[in-house]
């Protein structure tokens, strides 16, 4: 594939360049702090009982972004960008499977580099058409996150050797959604993606949320992985713990919230309605046709951050405050009708974040001379 070198140099201004746009402070500075999540599309190759959107739109909802809408949304990206003052953005493509439509990614990352400073570009595909797509119009993606779903380590290993092979990107992610069959395999997922360099990212099934057999299974689990991270490291793998769990940040020790829901996330739907949140596809707060673009993606109520009025004291006082700000409100929300209390993981989180801060210790202990 051709290598845009004039994009790749953008990128690199994006992030050193100081422009007064605000960017994340001392050793974030390529965090992105801005937000762009579009689903163009339903349309996709499975119907997975866990997955947001199916669970929400209905299965068999193949609303897909008309013409209209979608050169409008050529427009709003970067009419947002200039208004959010912000260095580092991120634009993501989900689904519905993205990569059924790679020919509205390229014009969409087109509009991107002639019309903003460059953004992080990734995708999230379950990879199952990755044998027929059209590897040009994905030049400027940078990441690409593979969802397991079902299948084989073989086969997906296959996949990923091809995304490898014929794209540009400079990071591959492995994603499992926690599911009866994946939480069973979890270790194997784990062993795959550290011998072959993929960082991982592991996610619970949302809506067994509340079942207390479930949660016991999974934490065991998460332990289980830590253990097998911990000889990683004394092996000389190179280990990522950010995002691995639930989204969690465990090297992030300031008071400040590194979660940007209600704030700094631009979500939009094939219908071209916007909201707050990746998750919650119910929740319209605006469309991209609406004038302050801006205004319509702060959401009070989704706001991820322990300094809540609705947050108890317990939050205030726990050692792991400043990873788990108090949980996802969505996650809340859905679970138990409200975004007010703490984390519906709470008892997951109290055990598994000083772990993964050891793991962030022993990489440090590692590489110090």
């Amino acid at each position: 594939m051709r290598k845009q070198t004039e994009r790749v140099k953008q990128l690199k201004r994006m992030y050193s360049i100081e422009d007064g746009r605000l960017r994340g402070g001392a050793g974030w500075e390529k965090l992105p702090i801005f937000w762009f999540l579009l689903f163009l599309s339903y349309r996709c190759t499975r119907h997975c009982s866990y997955c947001y959107s199916f669970t929400q739109v209905g299965e068999g909802n193949e609303t897909e972004m008309d013409e209209r809408t979608f050169s409008r949304l050529l427009e709003w990206i970067p009419e947002v960008w200039k208004a959010n003052n912000v260095k580092v953005n991120a634009i993501g493509f989900l689904g519905g499977e993205p990569l059924l439509r790679t020919d509205r990614i390229k014009r969409v990352m087109d509009s991107v580099y002639e019309n903003t400073g460059g953004m992080q570009g990734f995708v999230y595909t379950n990879g199952d058409v990755v044998d027929s797509v059209r590897w040009d119009d994905l030049e400027d993606i940078q990441w690409i996150s593979m969802n397991i779903t079902d299948v084989g380590i073989e086969e997906l290993s296959r996949r990923m050797k091809i995304v490898a092979e014929r794209s540009n990107v400079i990071g591959q992610t492995i994603v499992a959604t926690l599911d009866d069959y994946n939480l069973e395999r979890a270790l194997e997922i784990t062993r795959f993606g550290i011998e072959h360099g993929y960082r991982l990212r592991f996610y619970r099934n949302l809506y067994r949320g509340l079942d207390a057999g479930y949660k016991r299974r999974l934490l065991k689990k998460y332990h289980e992985i830590c253990d097998y991270l911990e000889g990683s490291i004394a092996g000389g793998y190179d280990v990522h713990t950010t995002f691995m769990f639930d989204t969690l940040i465990p090297l992030w020790d300031l008071e400040s919230s590194p979660y940007h829901c209600g704030r700094r996330v631009a979500t939009v739907f094939p219908d071209g309605s916007i909201g707050p949140c990746i998750r919650d596809h119910s929740l319209k707060s605006g469309t991209i046709f609406d004038a302050d673009p801006l205004s319509r993606i702060q959401c009070d109520s989704y706001h991820y951050d322990f300094l809540r009025h609705d947050i108890p004291d317990e939050c205030m006082e726990c050692v792991s405050r400043s990873v788990c700000q108090g949980g996802c409100p969505n996650d809340k929300l859905v679970l138990t009708g409200t975004t007010a209390g703490k984390s519906v993981v709470c008892e997951i989180h109290k055990e598994i974040i000083p772990r993964l801060r050891y793991l962030e210790e022993l990489k440090k202990g590692r590489n110090r001379p």
